[in-house]
């Protein structure tokens, strides 16, 4: 849908105001869409930092005759964050956490609080915000206030209008009230909702009978007939139609003293709607339903593996899950449950990490369906309907008989003992006659709802999608309370217009309705102007199938893990996942910079910026893959254009150190001059404020062909002593465990020979026979990240044909089997290949499968990363290394490689640390460093890049004095050396100069 036409003139009475406005064709497409199937153009987006900002551009946008929705994380399953005129974001700047009183357990929160961040906040105080919704890494308060959110507890907690004190609002005209049972404000408003509300008390007891645990659509009319002189429950559940929110006095609850949960696994979702029934004495805390269609979808995922373990997916498979959980005499209540039989079989748990992977899969609910292969998915239109807790069973076969004429499955997942599934179809909304499915599925459940008096709009908001239904939800006396409670607050329509009833807002003077207003996307499918070259083999096996996979839940706009880094810098929204997926759609769907989709400044903001760190990839449950569609797209680009003069020679970088080293006193006073580096800056943009890499006197390779030698004499040599070895350090007579291939990338060859000097030193002392590949290339991670894709092809090509012949290997040794026979060091009796650079050994494992080179699956099997090789013997023979003893305790803390983490767990990297006594290592929750390759060198990236360094910077700061910081990734040891006054080591070198000799 196209935006509101806006005049010169309306533009400039709004960014009169001083707020941050902005008007540009990339803010547009970033906030066309929400977490919905819905796209609608704005005109543009506003960001107030103060009440009185928000007041000014509100003001300025209403007398400018243009339309306002109010959002924080754009979260909305049904489109209530989305419209035609101006957004008003409160979430990158309402960030304050004020007022905190423990006595009144009241605190204020800025709208655009996220519920992680508050709960964080409280807990060393024993308290927390009780409605705990799914998406509280990312949800705001405003957000969840505006839509009444409630969550998985909503037994105990009720819902979020239950828990409000007051609130801070900005009114059409720009009036900041506040309103709440304490504040006389907005009196002959609140006289007249009080005198319609008590009119309709009769048909709302008619329509709405007792006994719904979640909210009715719509104004909250029934809680403010209880509580008249609250105006703070019409507004929760509100949407924005009425007010924007900008901050509010909550309550807080006390954390419970203890939980426990119990699983209980069924053949059946019939059977687990019947067991919820039996289930609702217990009193639980949350009774929540998981079924098949989403427990298959964690499947091969690195995030949800612990998950899958613990509730032992592979032996004892299942059709349905209860995750039944207690506060308070949970041992006697755990033991009541078990003793009910019910089910296939229960597991207990009380312990609180096990419990958080339960719960995580849990959450995650919403994307892992989505990231379902292919374009027919799991979809939310009819997800939000919730009936009384008893009525389950038989509207769950209410439910399957709609669908069973049509051929349709779904999945069924969420709150049971709320008595709200979330239920979502399988269909293809490109299709048309899918299209006709998803009309008479809604048609039909909306009256299927309405047989059951329940609430078709329970939790997540009426938006675009249900409003065509409320009429029969609702009647046409409660509607027309809802319409004069709008008209009291918003007269001319301002906020959010066509949400909840119709106003006449549409073009066609009807009300919005469920199939209108669809993402361009699913009526018009996208055509790509280029032929794709990846594979995307972990899942799609298609580039429009990764970039559809994004459906903008948000998981990418929370502040912790490692995705993604550039939006936990920013708060901006093109820096996040959802920002960069939803701009190269646009760019695709021609919608940009003079209609070329390679070709944008709107692209360049958002590909420009991408670390390819791969955080996305294990983090986003849909497994969105910014870094592969980023270099799809800059292949394309080059591709046509011809790759330019900076990104040849930063795909370069190994040709680089080679040329490096033929002179390294010369290099490296040359790049440490100021005219050299001022040179650089201006001709090639590197930045003069960053360090550049100094070239080894002594190439790695060079040494190692020394140290054979020497090797070689020392066999031969009585005394088994020789001059020529660094340090005199003599491996320990053992057992020969046979050979392993180490691979000398380009910064340990020409940078850095210390790391694989210690690496040799290591596997040495373990037994190896250590061999480096003879004509290796450079692995072409340099190349694939500046999106030089034919070059990484061929380099890959080179590498892999080296490993599979005997001859490729050096000084060392031949491919001989190594006599271990595990699985952990290599598969059907080859020579294992060891990395000290994750993001070299990413590309063996995973993108040389993307770039379609033949036997690369067969040689990952053989790859591995140097810790986890030596933690993986070590935990079979902890005797295989002897380390000295410490006379004090040692901190160790480990920053792990963005590249490891979205492929391994990197804890195992803390485990190995410790085995070395007197050491107590942390292994960070980081994500990317910053430095990304050569990110971090460009001249006008460097200060995002510190930028995004601090969090991890912090955490190092925040160390006591002689703790050791580990950093397997060249890149991240760079950024901590230039930004600190650290020397930060690999793994490698920690070990080696742990060594007993």
């Amino acid at each position: 849908m196209l935006s509101q036409e806006m005049t010169f003139a309306q533009e400039r009475k709004i960014r009169q105001t001083g707020c941050d406005a902005r008007f540009d064709n990339l803010t547009r497409q970033l906030y066309s869409t929400d977490a919905s199937i819905y796209q609608i153009h704005p005109v543009g987006a506003a960001f107030p930092k103060t009440a009185e900002q928000a007041s000014l551009v509100i003001h300025a946008t209403a007398d400018a005759g243009l339309s306002i929705t109010p959002r924080g994380a754009g979260t909305s399953l049904v489109g209530n964050a989305i419209g035609d005129g101006l957004i008003v974001d409160f979430s990158r700047h309402n960030r304050q956490i004020t007022n905190l009183d423990l006595e009144k357990r009241s605190v204020r929160v800025g709208a655009g609080v996220v519920l992680d961040q508050l709960n964080e906040f409280l807990k060393p105080h024993g308290f927390c915000f009780g409605p705990d919704v799914a998406t509280s890494s990312r949800a705001t308060l405003g957000g969840m206030i505006a839509n009444n959110s409630s969550g998985a507890r909503c037994p105990i907690y009720g819902t979020t209008a239950d828990h409000v004190l007051s609130l801070e609002i900005v009114l059409a005209d720009g009036r900041v009230e506040k309103i709440g049972a304490s504040h006389e404000s907005l009196v002959c408003e609140q006289a007249k909702i009080e005198k319609l509300v008590r009119a309709a008390s009769t048909e709302m007891a008619e329509r709405w009978p007792p006994g719904l645990i979640k909210r009715w659509p719509g104004y909250g009319i029934e809680r403010f007939l209880r509580v008249p002189n609250d105006l703070t429950h019409i507004l929760a559940g509100s949407e924005g139609t009425l007010a924007a929110i900008f901050s509010a006095e909550l309550k807080i609850s006390p954390l419970p003293h203890e939980k426990g949960l119990g699983l209980i696994f069924f053949a059946s979702v019939a059977e687990a709607m019947q067991a919820t029934v039996e289930l609702l004495d217990l009193k639980p805390a949350a009774i929540e339903h998981i079924d098949r269609p989403l427990l298959d979808q964690t499947k091969s995922q690195l995030q949800f593996q612990a998950a899958r373990d613990l509730l032992e997916l592979e032996s004892k498979p299942c059709e349905s899950i209860l995750i039944v959980e207690f506060y308070e005499d949970v041992a006697e209540r755990l033991s009541v449950l078990e003793s009910k039989k019910i089910g296939l079989r229960t597991k207990i748990f009380t312990d609180p990490a096990k419990m958080n992977v339960v719960w995580s899969v849990r959450k995650s609910g919403l994307s892992l369906l989505t990231g379902c292969i292919g374009p027919a998915k799991p979809v939310a239109f009819i997800e939000d309907a919730a009936v009384r807790p008893a009525q389950l069973p038989d509207y769950v076969r209410g439910l399957q008989s709609i669908m069973k004429p049509l051929g349709l499955t779904a999945s069924y997942y969420g709150h049971a003992a709320s008595g709200l599934l979330h239920v979502r179809p399988v269909l293809d909304i490109h299709s048309a006659a899918d299209l006709k499915k998803f009309r008479q599925v809604a048609d039909e459940t909306s009256a299927l709802v309405r047989q059951f008096k329940g609430s078709l709009s329970a939790e997540h908001g009426v938006g675009i999608a249900r409003t065509e239904y409320m009429r029969d939800q609702l009647g046409n006396q409660l509607l027309e309370v809802m319409r004069e409670i709008k008209r009291a607050f918003d007269p001319k329509n301002v906020f959010n217009p066509g949400k909840i009833f119709a106003d006449g807002s549409e073009p066609d003077g009807h009300q919005h309705k469920i199939d209108n207003h669809l993402r361009e996307n699913f009526t018009r499918p996208l055509e790509l102007p280029f032929q794709p070259v990846l594979a995307f083999a972990f899942k799609d096996r298609s580039f429009t199938g990764n970039l559809e996979q994004c459906n903008g839940c948000g998981g990418c706009l929370k502040q912790s893990g490692i995705m993604c880094p550039t939006f936990i810098a920013t708060h901006d929204e093109v820096m996040s996942t959802r920002g960069r997926a939803n701009i190269i759609r646009a760019a695709l769907e021609l919608r940009t910079n003079g209609h070329d989709p390679l070709e944008s400044a709107e692209l360049d903001a958002a590909l420009s910026n991408c670390l390819s760190c791969k955080g996305c990839t294990p983090e986003c449950p849909s497994n969105v893959n910014l870094a592969l569609l980023k270099a799809e797209m800059l292949h394309a680009r080059w591709r046509r254009n011809g790759l330019p003069v900076r990104e040849r020679i930063l795909s370069n970088v190994d040709l680089l150190g080679k040329l490096g080293c033929l002179m390294p006193r010369l290099t490296n006073r040359l790049l440490g001059s100021k005219a050299a580096r001022i040179a650089m800056e201006k001709t090639i943009g590197i930045s003069a404020r960053r360090s550049l890499p100094h070239y080894a006197s002594e190439r790695f390779d060079k040494w190692f062909s020394r140290h054979c030698r020497a090797s070689v004499s020392d066999a031969t040599n009585k005394e088994g002593r020789s001059p020529d070895r660094p340090g005199g350090y003599k491996p320990p007579l053992l057992e020969n465990r046979g050979k392993v291939i180490l691979w000398d990338d380009t910064f340990v060859r020409y940078h850095e020979p210390h790391i694989g000097i210690a690496a040799v030193k290591v596997l040495e002392a373990l037994g190896f026979e250590v061999a480096l590949v003879k004509n290796r290339r450079c692995c072409g991670r340099p190349a694939f990240s500046q999106g030089n894709l034919d070059a990484a092809a061929k380099l890959a090509k080179h590498n892999i044909s080296q490993l599979l012949v005997r001859r490729s290997l050096g000084e060392g040794g031949s491919s001989l089997q190594h006599s271990l026979g595990r699985r952990s060091l290599g598969e059907g009796g080859s020579t294992p290949v060891l990395f000290l650079e994750p993001s070299c050994w990413s590309m063996f494992v995973d993108d040389y499968r993307e770039l379609k080179i033949e036997n690369a699956e067969n040689i990952a099997a053989r790859c591995f990363l140097f810790e986890k090789f030596v933690d993986d013997l070590l935990a079979q023979e902890p005797e295989a290394l002897r380390f000295k003893h410490e006379s004090r305790s040692r901190g160790i803390l480990i920053h792990p490689h963005c590249h490891t983490k979205s492929i391994l767990n990197p804890s195992f990297m803390g485990k190995l640390a410790e085995r070395l006594p007197g050491r107590k290592a942390t292994v960070l929750d980081t994500a990317c460093c910053g430095m990304a390759g050569a990110f971090g060198a460009l001249a006008e990236k460097y200060d995002l890049s510190v930028q995004i360094a601090q969090r991890l910077l912090d955490q190092i700061e925040n160390q006591t004095p002689g703790t050791e910081v580990i950093a397997s990734g060249t890149s991240c040891r760079h950024q901590i050396t230039d930004l600190t006054n650290l020397r930060p080591k690999h793994m490698a070198e920690l070990l080696a100069e742990a060594l007993q000799r």
